[in-house]
């Protein structure tokens, strides 16, 4: 990535930081005029988030003109965004043995938590196409420290190099290595949740629904951030917030378009759990949903879904928030209140699988 590049992206995430920081009274200034749909608001730092986003090189990888510099400055600003979060969690980096070859992993380990100890398999999202161990570093500490849990960080084949199934694949083979390997982790075989993010929560689904199907050993938990279920994206929410709201539908359908070449596979249930039947089996799951997000419908009626299966769930809707808070959690003070509702969550879930 060229110098000025990094500059300008190292330049925003402290802007960023700054302004979302700032009293509210300033912060609705900032906001300008007030975004009402249905008679909501999104959160004053939303409507800052969605008025300054234009400045932002990473937040159009679409339209960046090279994979290889959205896929850079993403990162970059994503380690940026997780700086100085929960530094008391020790981080080891490493590797486990993917489908298609060595993929990263990252482990997370919060100050005093016995060995073994509750853990989840955590997935970023990013699209299928964006997105690293970096992106979520602040993510997965807030998650270990807020949870009390381990939290291994898995890398996947990202498209348009590797298109489905391949990081479905792999999320598959990722959670039957670490369960395997459970005792060099530290961690408890029979409390080891999964979860992610946006795709990352595509992929932890996928990776239960296998497990309902006695693919491999059940997850203790899901947990469930903004997850993409169903690539059909006709919902009224898709219409809602199309445009303006961070994820744009122009992005997503470019990230539908790396990942998923064919569109018979929109309605496979690797690609889209919205239309997998194995419901029966599946574990306790905690679905996040944001009220002003272009997956909001979706995950939500997936929800539904599991609810009306008998399936233990736990939703929430964060009413004035956009998609990705899990990314903001470093510089966004409302997207952490988010995130740590969702670690007390899994705290108390992988308490009762150990009970």
């Amino acid at each position: 990535m060229l110098n000025g590049r990094v500059l300008l992206v190292r330049a925003v995430m402290a802007g960023l930081r700054w302004l979302l920081g700032l009293p509210s009274p300033v912060l609705r200034v900032l906001a300008g005029r007030p975004v009402v749909v249905d008679g909501r608001q999104p959160v004053l730092t939303a409507q800052v988030l969605m008025r300054v986003s234009r400045f932002a090189p990473f937040d159009a990888p679409h339209r960046n003109g090279s994979l290889a510099r959205a896929r850079a400055e993403l990162n970059l600003a994503g380690a940026l965004a997780g700086a100085g979060i929960c530094p008391g969690v020790r981080t080891r980096d490493s590797s486990w043995p993917g489908p298609g070859g060595p993929l990263p992993l990252r482990h997370y380990e919060p100050a005093g938590v016995p060995a073994p100890s509750p853990a989840i398999v955590y997935f970023h999202g990013g699209g299928f196409v964006l997105g690293s161990l970096d992106t979520h570093e602040g993510a997965c500490r807030l998650l270990a420290e807020e949870a009390g849990v381990r939290v291994v960080s898995i890398g996947y084949r990202l498209a348009p190099e590797h298109p489905f199934p391949a990081a479905a694949t792999d999320a598959v083979a990722a959670f039957a290595f670490v369960h395997s390997r459970a005792a060099d982790f530290g961690i408890d075989p029979a409390r080891l949740a999964v979860g992610g993010d946006s795709s990352g929560a595509n992929l932890a689904a996928v990776v239960a629904h296998a497990a309902a199907r006695g693919e491999l050993p059940r997850p203790a938990f899901s947990l469930l951030l903004t997850p993409a279920t169903d690539a059909l994206g006709e919902s009224e929410s898709h219409r809602q917030f199309g445009s303006g709201f961070r994820l744009d539908r122009d992005e997503w359908a470019w990230y539908r378009a790396q990942y998923l070449r064919d569109p018979a596979s929109y309605t496979d249930p690797r690609a889209s759990v919205a239309y997998d039947e194995t419901l029966d089996g599946l574990p306790p799951t905690y679905v996040a949903t944001c009220g002003f997000d272009l997956l909001r419908d979706e995950g939500e009626a997936y929800a539904a879904r599991l609810a009306a299966a008998g399936v233990p769930l736990v939703h929430r809707r964060h009413e004035g928030q956009l998609h990705g808070f899990a990314n903001r959690v470093g510089i966004d003070p409302d997207a952490r209140a988010a995130l740590l509702h969702a670690a007390g969550v899994l705290r108390a879930g992988l308490a009762l699988a150990g009970s």
